[in-house]
């Protein structure tokens, strides 16, 4: 070895040069919502039916009424030595693929507080913000419908509770700025800006943040354009996560398509759509990612009528959406209580199925075992 070569790997070793260093990428790992509620509360309601022949007389209100809706869902039959165990149950067979991301984001679609009234399906522990951060969970939304199930005292500890954990949130504050705020992180110097809003609530225009009161941040479209736009210089990418549509099945809205375009427009760069139990397809739009609905990853109780669901890992590096990667895990009847990773059949049936959906957004996926991968680059089937 000559003598400036030895010199040369002296600098090396010593720091002085920079060695070729490989590009840094951020992986981003998505999910639906989360909910773990044992035991399935009627909100308080009234005792009987208004009698029109009688209008002075209205229904009387009945306080923690805890009948059961054995109609719609049923609890599992699970017990747990201590709280600490029963708040982790849900997310043992997950939190390994948690931890392997460096950013994990999914829909918090319960109240967290132990006093607040439940109103609604859902009120969690607040123990359960810890399960989530000990699981390797990094940021939630609470702008979704049942954000209120406990009320604005049930809000109100969420908010404080997620704080407390260490837990980023998007999507509600105590009062609409707040509400708006994004949440920025920054991992191997790249950095992301998420959003969160969401089309409805089922304690309906209350749950919605103004100037003076606390609520979730409402998806309208003015004030998302204007934050996306507020957002733009201070990030590598954005991401907006909407709570949205109704239809019960795995079909998109041209609605919704046409909206999540607009938000890309705009300046958006993954658009998180969710609410729908059934998954839709994934579509690329001049190069960026719409996500319609990965379904749920948890749930405290079983539906007949629900099935699996998935995951999306992005790999993002400083200026492209690299890759997508589709994660099929386990939701079928009781498997909602205890997500994995689905392999084999089961896999393959949920990603062929994606794979159709996507292509009827004309998204080009395939399958490499039991992962779907779209590479944004090459995934258009038409030009946009």
């Amino acid at each position: 070895m000559s003598k400036s070569h030895v010199a040369l790997l002296a600098l090396l070793v010593a720091g002085c040069i920079p060695a070729t260093a490989q590009p840094q990428t951020v992986s981003l790992l998505v999910g639906g919502d989360v909910t773990w509620t044992l035991g399935y509360k009627i909100p308080s309601t009234v005792l009987g039916e208004a009698d029109p022949s009688d209008p002075d007389w209205r229904p009387v209100p009945t306080v923690n009424h805890e009948d059961k809706h054995s109609n719609k869902t049923y609890s599992y039959n699970l017990h747990f030595t201590s709280q600490t165990e029963e708040m982790r149950y849900p997310l043992l067979k997950l939190a390994p693929v948690f931890h392997a991301a460096d950013i994990v984001f999914v829909n918090l679609e319960t109240p967290l507080s132990d006093t607040a009234r439940q109103v609604g399906d859902y009120r969690t522990p607040t123990a359960f913000a810890g399960a989530l951060k000990w699981a390797g969970v990094t940021a939630v939304s609470v702008a979704n419908n049942h954000t209120f199930d406990a009320e604005q005292a049930g809000f109100l500890d969420t908010l404080s509770t997620l704080s407390r954990a260490g837990l980023g949130l998007v999507g509600g504050g105590r009062d609409l700025a707040q509400a708006r705020r994004p949440l920025i992180l920054e991992r191997h110097g790249i950095r992301i800006g998420i959003l969160g809003y969401s089309q409805f609530s089922n304690a309906g225009d209350a749950a919605f943040a103004s100037d003076s009161l606390p609520g979730e941040a409402p998806m309208d479209p003015a004030l998302i354009e204007q934050d996306i736009q507020k957002l733009r210089g201070q990030v590598d990418f954005i991401a907006v996560s909407l709570h949205w549509g109704t239809d019960k099945s795995d079909r998109v809205s041209p609605k919704n398509r046409e909206f999540a375009h607009q938000l890309i427009d705009e300046g958006a760069d993954l658009v998180l759509g969710g609410h729908t139990p059934h998954p839709k397809g994934i579509e690329v739009y001049r190069g960026k990612v719409i996500l319609y609905s990965p379904a749920h990853i948890i749930s405290g109780h079983a539906h007949t009528e629900w099935g699996d669901n998935y995951l999306v890992r992005f790999t993002l590096d400083k200026k492209d959406i690299e890759k997508v990667e589709i994660l099929p895990i386990a939701g079928t009847g009781m498997q909602l209580a205890q997500p994995y990773l689905l392999d084999d059949g089961p896999a393959v049936k949920l990603l062929e199925s994606v794979r159709a959906l996507s292509a009827g957004l004309d998204t080009k996926m395939s399958i490499a075992g039991d992962e779907g991968v779209i590479v944004p680059a090459q995934a258009s089937l038409e030009s946009h």
